[in-house]
This record gives C-alpha cells, structure tokens and sequence, in this order.
C-alpha cells in the first residue's frame, strides 16, 4: 500500500537530506517530501517528524524558515501537536535571528490553534523577549502579550 512504501520512501529521502549535498539539491529533497506527505494525509505524523529531525542540523536557513512555517501551519492539526514543540523550541535557542523568528512565529500558530498547548508555549516564548534581534523580540513580544491576553480572558 502507499502509505507503507511512503515510510520507507521519505525514510530514504530523510537519510538522503543528512548527507552532503547543495542547497538546490536538498530543497528538491524537502519539496519532494513535502509533496508526498500531502499526497497521504495520513503520514503527516511521521513526515513532519523526518523534517524535525533535518532541521536539528541545517546549514541554510531559507530551509529551517520553510519547514519551520510548514511546522506552524500543519503540525497543530495533527494528532500529537505537541511532539513538535520541542524540536520548534531548540531553534529559538540555537540557531540565527532569521530562524528564530520563523521558530517563534511557528510557535505562536501552535498556540493559536492549541488551548492546552498555551501556557507552556507561553512560558518558552518569554525568552524571546530578551532577543538580540529585534524582530525576533518584537515577534515575541507580541505573541506574549496576545497569549497573555487570551489566558486571562479564557483561562481554561
């Protein structure tokens, strides 16, 4: 069935994005997974996992912004959203200011689409208020401060 031979196909091409190659070449990979998990909705899980894990170690940044923005608008909807949180979370912690700011956009649309989700998100994103760049921090403090608006009028 298609889903079985989609785990070993976006296996193959994950393993494929850690080795060597140029950013053309690994934005085709990317594309090329990206087109297959929305071919099958049902691997969406399994999918945005295998880009998690790419962006752990990427070295373009227009890459880690674009599945950072894929994270944000998919990852939500998905059975466990908050398995992402994490992997989203380290790249406001390690990465360059245009990264970080994609993380903390992509952060806040989990916050936006998951209630339960947003005292914790909320609690991460205060790190971004003390941000050398200013529109990561600006990004963050505007997310703060619509979380912090939102709790105190929806509690629960």
């Amino acid at each position: 069935t298609y889903p079985s031979l989609h785990t070993r196909v976006v296996g193959f091409l994950s393993d494929t994005l850690r080795e060597e190659g140029g950013y053309e070449y690994k934005k085709s990979l990317v594309g090329t997974i990206v087109s297959l998990m929305k071919g099958a909705p049902e691997t969406i899980d399994q999918t945005l996992l295998q880009l998690c894990e790419f962006i752990e170690d990427c070295e373009y940044t227009s890459l880690s912004t674009d599945i950072l923005e894929l994270l944000g608008e998919t990852g939500p909807e998905t059975k466990e959203p908050a398995r992402y949180i994490r992997f989203i979370y380290n790249r406001i912690i390690l990465e360059n200011s245009m990264v970080r700011s994609a993380a903390i956009s992509s952060l806040t649309k989990f916050a936006a689409a998951c209630p339960s989700l947003r005292p914790s998100i909320l609690t991460l994103l205060h790190s971004s208020l003390r941000d050398e760049d200013d529109e990561a921090r600006d990004r963050g403090s505007l997310a703060v401060k619509m979380l912090e608006d939102v709790i105190a009028k929806r509690p629960y």
